[in-house]
This record gives C-alpha cells, structure tokens and sequence, in this order.
C-alpha cells in the first residue's frame, strides 16, 4: 500500500510542478544506435562483490563504447533487492518469486556509483548496461528491457 501511496504523491506533485513550470524536464532519449552515443571516454571499477559477474558487467559496459575498465564509476554487486536508489536516482525492477517488483539496479548519478543484484536476472550483462545507460540516458519507455536497440535497453523492466 505504501508504494501505491508513493506513486500516487509522486503523479500529483509532477501534476502541480506541470502546471506551474510547463513541461517537465527529461533524459535524453536513447540514440538509434548505440554507437551514436557520443559520448566522452568513460571508465569503471568492478567492485571484489561483483566476483563472478566480471564478464557480464564488462559486456554491458562495452555496449557503450569507449570505455576503459579502471578508474571511474565503481560498480558494486549484492544478492538482495536495493533499497536506498533514492527518488531521482535510475532504477530497474523486476518481480520477485511473490509477485512483487523489487530493485535490481541503480545509478546513483553518471561517475557516483552502480550497484547492481545480477542474481535476480536472466541477463546480468543486459542489466549492467541498462545501469551504465543512464550515464546519459533516463528510461526510455515502461516495459521490458531487450538488446534490440538502445531504446530498449534503456527500458523500465527486466523481465
């Protein structure tokens, strides 16, 4: 019920803010292609909790292009939802075995840190490039993440 009422103050408050200040600020969308991203060299740091999941961390990093492992944003793993992504901060979700949708990614600002739960997914990879997409890109649409394009990687859902 508590995320129900969250979500509900959240609408109205954007509501409001609409109706004083316009049109809401928004991410960029995500380019056609990945490789139309642009952006400058990045780096990251692969946290010692993410054991295991190296490869697929460094297959979703490089989706992006340009980037140099070391240095930079680090990304941390852990094998529980997370809970302290925050309201501003990108989350993913996915739904648990009860039926309920829990975090399982989140970039807490472009260079700050990513903390991932790649246990609760089918693709760790997909997801780590999700989190590293929002270096420069908000969700793109509600629905389920896919490699398809960037657009879909940038999806609301791991499904």
């Amino acid at each position: 019920m508590s995320r129900f009422l969250v979500r509900l103050l959240t609408v109205a408050a954007a509501a409001i803010g609409f109706a004083f200040f316009g049109m809401p600020a928004q991410a960029e969308e995500a380019p056609a292609q990945a490789a139309d991203v642009g952006a400058q060299a990045w780096s990251y740091t692969i946290d010692p909790s993410c054991g295991g999941w190296e490869g697929a961390i460094r297959q979703g990093a490089n989706y992006w292009g340009d980037v140099t492992e070391g240095g930079g944003t680090p990304v941390q793993c852990q094998n529980s939802a997370i809970t302290d992504c925050g309201f501003f901060a990108e989350g993913i979700e996915v739904m648990d075995v009860h039926g309920n949708l829990i975090v399982v990614g989140c970039n807490y600002g472009a260079g700050q840190l990513i903390k991932l739960f790649p246990g609760a997914v089918n693709d760790a990879a997909l997801l780590a490039a999700h989190e590293f997409g929002h270096n420069w890109y908000g969700h793109s649409f509600n629905g389920c993440a896919s490699w398809a394009s960037p657009t879909d990687v940038m999806a609301t859902t791991m499904c």
